[in-house]
């Protein structure tokens, strides 16, 4: 009744949630009056006046008594068919393409620049999968991947080196196309595929299609021995587009509920006479998500469900598939909130990785049952009579423990180390002991990296490497002899004169309020000379995501021009251990913007960042850090923005509203990230800093901002940039340009091109925003090696 209540757009009401005292009643509906607000050096190059005005429609919105007038709540449409709220997105995108007028000549220079730095026609490094080699192959001019594969010959299979190559010895069949996606998203404005996940026989595949953007996935089920060739025997919609096969003819998946949360798992039976799909598992509470997988050994299906700081892990056998499909899970180690842990096993020993009795940065414990079936056990396994816990890597105060990788002889350790990833090797001895382990360290004081899991049975470690000046190399390296040279398998081709040796990365400190030192990534060309110089500065700080930096084609278009890109490793990511992502949430919320205005304090104090040409940016919950930046950094001696421009994408800005809101998808997931409002010392906290809640003018002048949306964002609902544009202009913000996108979600454009046009104009703006848009580009010799 509510909702239906408030897509009534000339409705205003009263609203309270029922842990406050709920009551709805008309309000009055007030007007509101644009304040002038002094412009920055380079505002007048923007074009396009003000932007549209949305008409304000008051929303009173009273919790503890404390009344909030929202003039734009009625921008909320759950259906998208609302002609006004469209007619309101069109004229945002007309004006941004008028505010940006004179730069459409940069913007294609920026796209051609992007593209001749790609190989279009390139292939993924192969990757092995029970006798076949799995990868995706790009063709000139066109958007999508083509997904292939090759059959491997029975000698080849067995065979596991660093030297390992697909060619006509070792796969002597044809190429396989199992889903070409230019052919398959003909007539789609949308396309986005999840993988493809093959049965352990390799004959059917499953993956995920969404064609709208919402993140709500068709998942499809493909015979690839159907006479004819690959056809699609079974579609499941309204899917998170994850898939798990238990064997070739049943698998799990997960589905969402109406606030678009994964809340059940179900399987798919293709057996005569068990087919369709069972609900195996569902999940009440609404701030949980369910997943499901298949252990790399083949032995145990996991189901989990988690929060933002409890999980739970269930199991059953997966040779043991009962014929009525009625599976039985027990939980590996229960629930108990404020405990998190994942899940693996090797020869019927489970590995948990766990952050329980305190070890905030995560311990590794062993845990060996000695039954052979669980279906009488009612109990967790860690409080069966027989079962034996053991710790084996202690919790440490200076290390992070992310998880582990088991293979067959070996488990790899994936860690966080001085505020960057490191992985490390262990073997098993034939009693099941690991030895201590061995580093793969890497050379770039700052970067990222990560494994590619192999087969189960492989002694072969692959691992990514990426800074900003190193594209993304691939390496394989025998665990069987780590002190041998890595072999270096593939490095991602930037054509054009690209040598890293013209780029400079650093990794410097900045001092926040309370005397933490926050890391800041920089990189710029070698010849920018002796600063100040224009800058960009990128933060997010969220979900304890560790926002590590990796070297972009398009950023070079920024550094050709003489821009310095700095990222700021801010607290409540996870990059200095998990305490650094504690410090970052919940009532130590604000740590996050204020580390991020120290560190560009920083950039400006040390004279890398000229004090009229200092941008920020940033996507999603790095578009909360970005509206309470620009409501809470100092000003200018003149009483101007601290910052000529700002990129907020996709932002999460309406932060008080829509955690008080569980209608809207994904909210009442979020209450473990930011605090549930409908206590009132979240609610007091978060009112001081939610961005909208705070524009006004005393906080103003605002820079030039520019505003990105996806009208089928499903993560930040569109109305948050539409409001976040009209809350801006009300307080006399001169220059808000605010793109919605009509085809997609969350993640912008779907196609590879069409996204380079996307990131062309943001960074138009910022060189607009700085006055550099009519900069030289450096100069860039020819370079033979790229790698070293």
């Amino acid at each position: 009744m509510l909702r239906t209540l408030l897509r009534k757009a000339a409705t205003t009401l009263l609203w309270k949630r029922t842990a406050a005292g709920v009551a709805l009643t008309a309000a009055a509906v007030i007007t509101i009056k644009d304040v002038s607000g002094k412009p920055t050096k380079f505002q007048h190059l923007f074009t396009g006046g003000v932007g549209p005005r949305a008409t304000p429609k008051a929303t009173s919105i009273t919790v503890f008594d404390d009344e909030r007038l929202d003039n734009y709540y009625w921008l909320r449409d759950d259906e998208r068919k609302n002609e006004e709220v469209l007619a309101l997105c069109k004229a945002e995108n007309e004006h941004m393409s008028v505010g940006m007028s004179g730069t459409e000549e940069l913007q294609n220079d920026i796209v051609k620049e992007i593209r001749s730095r790609m190989k279009e026609d390139d292939s993924s490094l192969p990757s092995r999968s029970r006798g076949y080699y799995y990868y995706t192959r790009m063709e000139t001019g066109k958007q999508y991947p083509i997904w292939c594969r090759r059959g491997m010959s029975a000698f080849a299979a067995l065979l596991y080196t660093p030297e390992d190559a697909m060619d006509d010895i070792s796969c002597p069949g044809e190429e396989e196309v199992l889903l070409d996606g230019n052919k398959d998203s003909e007539g789609k404005s949308y396309y986005q595929v999840s993988g493809l996940r093959p049965s352990p026989s390799n004959r059917y595949i499953a993956y995920g299609l969404d064609t709208v953007g919402r993140e709500s996935y068709t998942l499809t089920i493909v015979d690839t021995h159907a006479e004819g060739g690959p056809k699609i025997i079974s579609t499941i919609e309204n899917t998170t587009g994850s898939a798990a096969w238990i064997n070739d003819r049943n698998l799990l998946y997960t589905t969402r509920d109406e606030a678009h949360r994964p809340d059940k798992v179900w399987l798919h039976a293709m057996v005569p006479g068990y087919e369709g799909n069972h609900l195996v598992f569902h999940e009440p509470d609404e701030t949980f998500n369910v997943f499901a997988y298949r252990s790399r050994s083949g032995d145990y299906m996991y189901i989990g469900s988690g929060g933002a700081v409890t999980s739970e892990v269930f199991v059953f056998p997966a040779k043991h598939l009962p014929r009525n499909k009625k599976i039985h899970l027990t939980s590996v180690c229960g629930r108990t909130t404020g405990v998190e842990y994942s899940v693996s096993d090797r020869n019927g020993i489970f590995y948990v990785v766990t952050n329980k009795d305190g070890a905030v940065n995560s311990k590794l414990l062993s845990l060996e049952v000695n039954v052979d079936d669980f279906k009488g056990m009612n109990t967790p396994l860690t409080d069966h009579e027989d079962s034996v816990v053991k710790e084996l890597f202690p919790h440490r105060e200076d290390v992070k423990f992310e998880g582990v990788t088991l293979y067959k002889d070996f488990l790899v350790s994936s860690e966080r180390r001085n505020g960057l990833p490191v992985l490390s090797v262990h073997s098993f001895d034939v009693h099941g002991s690991l030895s201590s382990g061995k580093l793969v360290n890497m050379p770039d004081a700052s970067y990222s990296m990560w494994e590619s899991a192999q087969e189960f049975e492989s002694c072969i470690l692959r691992y990514n490497y990426t800074s900003q000046t190193t594209p993304k190399s691939t390496f394989d390296v025998n665990m069987n002899d780590l002190d041998a040279p890595a072999n270096l398998r593939k490095v991602d081709p930037v054509p054009g004169n690209f040598c890293k040796n013209n780029y400079v990365s650093k990794r410097v400190y900045a001092t926040s309020h309370d005397g933490e030192k926050i890391p800041i990534s920089i990189v710029h060309h070698k010849d920018v000379g002796e600063g100040p110089h224009p800058v960009v500065l990128e933060g997010y700080g969220a979900y304890e995501i560790s926002n590590d930096v990796y070297f972009s084609r398009a950023v070079l278009s920024l550094l050709d021009r003489g821009v310095v890109v700095a990222v700021a490793h801010i607290r409540g990511g996870g990059e200095m251990g998990r305490m650094w992502y504690e410090k970052g949430k919940y009532l130590h919320k604000k740590n996050t913007y204020l580390d991020f205005i120290a560190s560009a304090q920083h950039l400006l104090d040390t004279k890398v960042a000229h004090p009229d040409k200092l941008c920020i940016e940033g996507w999603s919950a790095g578009g909360l850090l970005i509206g309470a930046t620009l409501n809470n950094a100092p000003k200018k001696v003149d009483g101007t923005s601290m910052f000529a421009g700002a990129v907020a994408g996709v932002p999460f800005v309406d932060v008080l509203t829509t955690m008080l809101d569980e209608t809207i998808p994904l909210t009442a997931g979020e209450w473990d990230e930011w605090g549930d409002p409908r206590e009132k010392k979240y609610y007091d906290y978060m009112k001081s800093y939610s961005p909208i809640d705070n524009v006004s003018p005393l906080n103003g002048p605002y820079p030039p901002v520019f505003i990105q949306g996806g009208l089928h964002d499903p993560r930040v609902q569109y109305w948050e940039p539409l409001k976040y544009a009209q809350v801006l202009r009300d307080v006399g913000a001169q220059t808000v340009l605010c793109k919605i996108d009509m085809s997609s979600g969350h993640f912008s454009s779907s196609g590879r091109f069409d996204r380079l046009k996307d990131t062309a104009l943001y960074f138009a703006f910022f060189l607009r925003a700085m006055g550099v848009e009519k900069a030289s580009l450096l100069p860039n010799g020819p370079c033979e090696d790229t790698t070293d």
